[in-house]
C-alpha cells in the first residue's frame, strides 16, 4: 500500500460538511476476459454492473459481480477487475468526490495511478472518505431505476449546445440524486448496530474541535465502560484507537489549514500543541506521506 493510501484510507470528514461533485461518468463494456491492472483513483467511483458478470479484486477481497451490483471505491482502493470470458460485465460509472478539491489533470486517466507504475499517487489530490461505513458491494432492487438515473447524467454539459451553466447545475443536480439512493442502499448505519454510548461518544467527539484522549475516558467511564471494553467496542465502531481515531482528526484540520491558510507551519505547528515543527513534520510524513510544506505545495498547484 503506498503512503499516500495509508494516509488516506482511515481519513474521516464529518458527513455534514459534504459537498460531493461529480467529475464525469461513463459506460464501459468489458472485452471477453479483459483484466485490468492493479490500480487506484484519486477520487472515488460508483459502478453500477448492468449486465453481465465478473470478478472485483479490492484491497485484498474477492467480489463475484452480476448484473445489478453497486459497487463503491474509495479513493485509493487498490482494485482490479476480470470479466467473465462468455459474458464480460458492462459497467456504469460514476467519478467524484466528496467535497470539491483542485487537481492539475486534463483528462480522466491522469485520474488513475497504476500499481506498476513509476512513483507514488500524490496525497494532496487523494480525496477523503466521510465518516460513513459504506458497504463495497450492495445489490440494486431495480436495475432499470438506477440505469435511468445514470442516463441523466451520463452525457457531460456543454456536449449538446445551449446554455453550459444551466446544464452544468441539472447535471450536477441529477447526480446528488443518484448519491442519495445509492447511500440509502449501502450506507450502513451506526444506529442499526453497535454499543449506543459509544455513537454518543463519536457524538461528542464531532462536536468538538479539540478533545483528548484521556477526556473520552472519563466520558467513557461515566457511561459505566471499563478501559478495556471502551477500547474494545471503540475499534468495533470505527475501526480505530480512541488515540488513532483523534490524532487522524487533528491531521485533517492540520491539512485544511495548511491548504485554505496562510499561516506558516510554525505557527500551525504551535496551534494544534505540536512542540516543534520537526514534530509536527515528522508525524504528518508518518501518516500523511509528506511534510507540511509538501502536501502544501501540492495542494495548491
Amino acid at each position: 500500500m503506498s503512503a499516500a493510501t495509508r494516509g488516506n484510507e482511515n481519513a474521516r470528514i464529518d458527513p455534514a460538511a459534504l459537498h460531493p461533485y461529480l467529475l464525469f461518468a461513463r459506460r464501459y463494456a468489458y472485452c471477453p476476459q479483459e483484466t485490468t491492472p492493479g490500480r487506484s483513483a484519486y477520487t472515488n467511483a460508483v459502478i453500477i454492473v448492468e449486465a453481465g458478470e465478473g470478478l472485483l479484486h479490492l484491497d485484498d477481497r474477492e467480489y463475484a459481480l452480476k448484473p445489478g451490483a453497486l459497487v463503491y471505491i474509495p479513493a485509493g482502493g487498490m482494485h482490479r477487475w476480470r470479466a467473465d470470458g462468455a459474458d464480460p460485465m458492462i459497467h456504469r460509472e460514476a467519478y467524484f468526490d466528496w467535497q470539491p478539491r483542485r487537481r492539475p489533470f486534463a483528462g480522466e486517466g491522469e485520474f488513475f495511478h497504476y500499481a506498476a507504475g513509476s512513483g507514488e499517487p500524490v496525497p494532496a489530490y487523494m480525496d477523503e472518505q466521510p465518516a460513513l461505513r459504506i458497504e463495497p458491494v450492495t445489490a440494486a432492487a431495480d436495475l432499470g431505476l438506477w440505469l435511468s438515473y445514470h442516463d441523466r447524467f451520463l452525457e457531460a454539459p456543454g456536449k449538446r449546445g445551449g446554455d453550459a451553466v444551466g446544464e452544468t447545475i441539472r447535471w450536477r443536480g441529477e447526480f446528488q440524486v443518484f448519491l442519495s439512493r445509492f447511500l440509502s442502499a449501502a450506507y450502513r448505519d451506526f444506529a442499526s448496530g453497535g454499543d449506543p454510548r459509544i455513537r454518543e461518544l463519536l457524538r461528542l467527539v464531532a462536536s468538538r474541535q479539540e478533545l483528548e484522549e484521556r477526556e473520552l475516558l472519563r466520558y467513557a467511564a461515566e457511561a459505566g465502560l471499563k478501559r478495556s471494553r471502551f477500547y474494545a467496542l471503540f475499534r468495533e465502531e470505527t475501526g480505530l484507537s480512541p488515540k488513532h481515531y483523534m490524532m487522524l482528526r487533528k491531521l485533517q484540520r492540520i491539512k485544511c489549514d495548511l491548504r485554505q491558510s496562510d499561516a506558516s507551519i510554525t505557527q500551525i505547528a504551535e496551534k494544534y500543541g505540536y512542540s516543534s515543527i520537526h514534530v509536527l513534520s515528522k508525524n504528518f510524513r508518518k501518516h500523511i506521506g509528506v511534510t507540511p510544506s509538501e502536501y502544501r505545495r501540492q495542494s495548491r498547484l
